[in-house]
């Protein structure tokens, strides 16, 4: 490669890590921290540094693997980069697909996975939730809703009563709505939904109502909990707070396989 298309391609890729690290710093902001954006600025800050000094990179790895330990570490440290970035990969592809599903029968119910209550006020994106939810409902007039999400910390009603009371306001019949407000977790979420679900007699073709980048996991929780087919309802999640829950959802899927919850 010549020099001067090495320099553009490090320009290049300096621009994109510091827009990296505006963008993971940008939910930081609103006050959200997690291991999506913490992950996603540390990998974004080291790619940077790299790019800016180079020769001082190059200088320090290069002391390291003229050892044989440093040799060794640097050699597991590859292994597992490239083996972390397949899995990314290959997840954010699953990701993408799970979004996309259709139906492949006619709805029968909706779930909607509840998010934080600021209060007794729907967060934003429950907000957009509730708002995905009673598009579908107004979609297919004749199935009902289970709300699920229960009370947690700063919240002053759980997350099915905020929703719940949502819809109702907005003119949805409450003989349409079913609420779960019990779950503390979105393998609880799908649990409890599932045991209504059968206590009202209401099978087949579902639709799970949650953020694109969400979807992947809990259709895979509602198999694990034996739940019938299950197609997404993805309400418009913020530019801002995609990347940085895209990420985290990396791990959630990992722990998901792993634990099962």
């Amino acid at each position: 490669m010549s020099h001067p298309a090495a320099a553009l391609l490090r320009t290049v890729l300096l621009i994109a890590a510091a827009s990296g690290v505006l963008l993971f710093l940008l939910p930081m902001g609103a006050g959200i921290i997690n291991i999506g954006n913490l992950f996603g600025l540390t990998v974004c800050l080291l790619l940077f540094i790299c790019l800016l000094i180079p020769s001082k990179v190059h200088a320090v790895v290069s002391r390291a693997w003229s050892c044989r330990s440093g040799k060794i570490t640097l050699s597991v440290i590859g292994v597992l980069a490239v083996l972390g970035v397949l899995y990314c990969l290959a997840v954010s592809i699953l990701m993408a697909r799970a979004a996309c599903r259709k139906p492949k029968q006619e709805p029968q119910a909706l779930i909607v996975l509840g998010c934080k209550v600021n209060g007794k006020v729907p967060s934003l994106m429950l907000s957009r939730r509730i708002q995905a939810a009673y598009d579908a409902m107004q979609q297919y007039p004749d199935i009902p809703v289970v709300v699920s999400g229960g009370q947690g910390d700063n919240e002053e009603i759980s997350e099915a009563d905020c929703m719940a009371e949502t819809l109702i306001a907005r003119g949805i019949a409450p003989e349409r709505i079913l609420r779960e407000n019990q779950s503390r977790s979105t393998s609880e979420n799908l649990r409890f939904s599932k045991k209504i679900l059968d206590e009202n007699g209401i099978r087949g073709q579902l639709l799970l109502v949650t953020d694109a980048y969400h979807q992947m996991r809990a259709q895979m929780l509602a198999e694990t909990e034996q739940l019938p087919d299950c197609a997404p309802v993805t309400p418009y999640t913020s530019w801002y707070l995609l990347p940085t829950f895209w990420v985290r959802e990396w791990f959630g899927v990992a722990h998901a396989i792993v634990f099962g919850n």
